[in-house]
């Protein structure tokens, strides 16, 4: 049997660096490329990480990443065998997030860029050095245009808890202990209004779990997989 590749979509301000040490804890086991959604709509992202998708995956999101992987996943397409959802939620932005994302979208196109790195990169990285570095780095790699779409795209996503119940693939859902961006207990909201859904709660981790405990969430994510082996593989192929 040979395993159905796991497609790994980033947070808000993210890139590959965020999902690079859950994927060295998995150590080769699976088949991981990690896939940023572009576009100023979530529905957009969806659009596109399906385009680049192959046939058959795994789609694994956080927070962002899971708005728009819980986006591709209702669709109900076939082609999610599974999904993964950390730090995430299945609700709109609440007014005070909108207004947020409206404030920072307006330092950045008056030219704050940084100052709009300033205030994002310490609430996820909970200011702990290691972890405040990457994100910075990350943010600002992506540059003022990423970071503006995706402010756009978050603040004006839709509401999705009363679509849950017609997902049609198993779901695992991560909360951190330590997330003030997205408190657990969302997490445990979305795991209860899935038909075929586990949550499991890391302790000491804030939003960016990958990079605050990546042995945790991957060994979450593997036991999750193994579990559902049948649906997460396909036959020998030449």
């Amino acid at each position: 049997m040979k395993t159905v590749p796991l497609i790994m979509l980033p947070a808000l301000g993210a890139d590959s660096r965020l999902w690079q040490p859950v994927i060295d804890e998995l150590n080769g086991e699976f088949d991981c490329t990690v896939v940023r959604g572009e576009g100023q709509t979530i529905q957009a992202m969806a659009d596109h990480v399906l385009s680049l998708a192959p046939g058959e995956f795994v789609l694994v999101g956080i927070s962002m990443g899971g708005y728009v992987a819980l986006e591709i996943a209702l669709r109900n397409t076939g082609r999610v065998k599974a999904l993964a959802l950390f730090n995430t939620s299945a609700i709109a932005a609440p007014e005070d997030r909108r207004q947020n994302s409206r404030n920072l979208v307006s330092i950045v196109e008056s030219g704050g860029f940084q100052e709009a790195i300033s205030r994002t990169a310490p609430a996820v990285s909970r200011g702990i050095p290691a972890v405040l570095k990457v994100v910075e780095t990350m943010t600002r790699d992506l540059g003022e245009r990423v970071f503006v779409d995706q402010q756009l795209a978050v603040l004006d996503r839709n509401d999705r808890q009363d679509d849950l119940a017609g997902l049609n693939c198993p779901t695992l859902v991560v909360g951190a202990a330590e997330d003030t961006i997205t408190p657990p207990e969302l997490g445990e909201d979305l795991a209860k209004g899935l038909p075929d859904a586990r949550f499991v709660l890391i302790e000491k981790s804030g939003h960016f779990l990958p990079l605050e405990q990546p042995r945790a969430a991957a060994a979450a994510l593997r036991a999750f997989l193994r579990d559902h082996s049948g649906q997460t593989s396909k036959g020998s192929q030449p």
